[in-house]
């Protein structure tokens, strides 16, 4: 059972990277060789099904290492940490985080899959964590913007070669260049 309910997943997000929320329920059980009533005996709607989609996928890859990172007695190091980690699940996620930000923007995501906002959400908290942490007040909100920014852009705008593709040397050269950036408005 639990092997047609991966496969149903699997098939969902790849249908809802290629066409968003316009994908239909006969083309997610098509790609994932399913009858379709197996697919709503699963998930019992399309809503359903991509937000158990974009949850499974976000709640792993975004918020699961956050709390621990949190934990790092070095500001920039606890930074590097978490734009490193991010940019690389981001970069490697690139479609899916695409799509995912164009039905944002069209209203279309429920607050629970909203990928901005869960970015914020769990940036913001994970800042909040640290900074308690280190016994420092910080406005986590703007630093959580700030950092969401980098993030979107790195996705948004072009760039020669993604992320999760660069040599270890040019990863380390942009995050420290980002973590300064981001430490330079908390000071």
């Amino acid at each position: 059972m639990r092997d047609k309910t991966e496969q149903i997943l699997n098939a969902a997000m790849k249908v809802f990277i290629k066409k968003g929320l316009q994908a239909t329920t006969q083309e997610i059980a098509k790609e994932a060789e399913v009858a379709e009533v197996t697919l709503f005996r699963k998930f019992t709607n399309k809503q359903n099904l991509f937000v158990t989609v974009i949850k499974n996928v976000l709640e792993r890859q975004f918020n699961s290492q956050i709390a621990r990172m949190a934990n790092t007695e070095d500001t920039e190091a606890f930074l590097i940490k978490i734009i490193d980690n991010r940019l690389g699940t981001l970069s490697r996620n690139a479609p899916m985080v695409k799509m995912l930000i164009s039905e944002s923007l069209m209203g279309n995501l429920d607050e629970e899959v909203d990928l901005p906002n869960m970015i914020f959400s769990s940036l913001e908290k994970g800042l909040a964590l640290h900074f308690e942490n280190m016994g420092q007040i910080v406005d986590t909100g703007l630093v959580a913007r700030h950092l969401g920014g980098i993030f979107v852009s790195q996705i948004i705008f072009k760039n020669d070669i993604p992320f999760h593709l660069l040599n270890e040397e040019e990863k380390i050269a942009l995050v420290r260049k980002y973590a300064q950036s981001v430490i330079a408005i908390i000071k």
